[in-house]
């Protein structure tokens, strides 16, 4: 046996892309299947905290009419009959909303106008609220929500956006300027200040009430609405305003829900090129007995003599196959490390990766290419071998 591992060795030392070429497909191939999977969004308890997608907050509400009251008020409260006792600690953060085409992953065209949100953020800076992948560098500023709050210079002003949305939904970057129009016809220049984590704010660029109210007067009331309060009355919540704001045509989500609906748009994306990937690979690894019978074929001649040197067919087909395997193992262990080493960030910040998934994709790959050599490795015989010899 030492005797065929040192040929083996020999031949690929001269024929050394006979052995990489597979290989490196083989990682190309087992590294995309495991990136996508890796990156599959898990919604957790971590995204119910103040710094997750959530920002800590129970209920989404949008309505088709504008609320005009401020619902933190007392007066707001009274009108809206929020001053009942049990749902005392109900606190809102209103937002004004302009026209738009949505920008969250649920709609796959490119977007160039986006709705805008006016929000005071007043509330997600004393809560530090939410979570920021990127922010604008070169300027000094304690909390990226204060962007909002700067005033506007020549129709230029600062906005937040989610970063899939920066990434997918508007092809932007941050530091990048989106173009809008003001309600008067105005060219309204917005910075892209910052990009949140994903947040129940995808699909829309924030900015500042002040700048909102200043481009866009007519809007007269607040169509967007995050609820705060205590967790066990969320239900509470959800029917009381149900109920306050139904001619409203108001629609209420748990931020949860929200939030788990855009990973489900984007796992079922990864879901299908992961299945997709892995099949091709399968089918690929199939190939690998193609790669075997044309490696066979190009040393019958050196096979033909170790028949005559002694060597038997069981012993030479031992050796083929042992070489494949090798090949086979190589490039799969190539790329599963590869792929681990890049998702190593993601792993850190979500601890809810589908091992199982993964480690079945690469079992499933390692039983196809074992098969398929193996079947592969029948075409060799002594009849073959000996004809061969007789030809030389």
């Amino acid at each position: 046996m030492k005797k065929g591992i040192s040929l083996s060795r020999l031949y690929y030392s001269f024929y050394p892309s006979h052995g990489v070429t597979p290989i490196l497909f083989i990682a190309a191939g087992i590294f995309a299947v495991f990136i996508s999977g890796a990156n599959k969004m898990n919604f957790s308890n971590q995204h119910l905290k103040r710094s997750g997608g959530t920002g800590g907050y129970l209920l989404w509400c949008e309505t088709a009419i504008p609320v005009r009251e401020d619902l933190n008020s007392p007066a707001g409260r009274r009108s809206s009959g929020f001053d009942n006792d049990q749902i005392k600690g109900m606190t809102f953060v209103q937002a004004k909303r302009s026209s738009g085409d949505d920008a969250s992953c649920l709609n796959l065209n490119h977007i160039t106008a986006p709705p805008l949100l006016g929000i005071n953020p007043v509330d997600f800076i004393t809560k530090k609220s939410f979570s920021f992948a990127k922010t604008m560098a070169g300027i000094n500023i304690e909390n990226p929500w204060q962007f909002l709050n700067s005033t506007s210079q020549n129709n230029i002003i600062y906005g937040i956006t989610d970063q899939t949305v920066l990434d997918w939904g508007l092809k932007i970057r941050i530091g990048d300027t989106l173009i809008l129009r003001a309600e008067d016809g105005q060219p309204l220049k917005i910075i892209i200040a910052a990009g949140l984590k994903s947040s129940v704010f995808q699909g829309f660029v924030l900015i500042g009430m002040y700048n909102f109210l200043k481009y866009y007067p007519s809007v007269s009331g607040s169509s967007i609405m995050l609820v705060d309060g205590d967790p066990e009355s969320a239900d509470l919540y959800k029917r009381t305003l149900t109920e306050r704001f139904d001619n409203y045509g108001i629609n209420i989500e748990k931020t949860p829900d929200r939030l788990a609906s855009f990973y489900e748009v984007t796992n079922t994306y990864l879901s299908v090129f992961g299945v997709f990937g892995a099949l091709g690979m399968i089918t690929g690894i199939a190939g690998l007995g193609f790669v075997l019978l044309r490696n066979y074929n190009l040393r019958k001649r050196e096979f033909a003599l170790m028949i005559a040197s002694g060597f038997t067919i069981k012993r030479i087909r031992r050796m083929i196959l042992s070489e494949q395997v090798l090949i086979l193992f190589a490039g799969i262990s190539s790329g599963v490390i590869s792929a681990i080493v890049a998702t190593l960030p993601s792993v850190r910040k979500n601890p809810d990766i589908p091992w199982l998934l993964l480690i079945l994709m690469v079992a499933a790959i390692i039983v196809t290419g074992l098969i398929t050599l193996f079947l592969s490795v029948r075409v060799v015989t002594n009849e073959s071998l000996i004809a061969s010899l007789k030809k030389e």
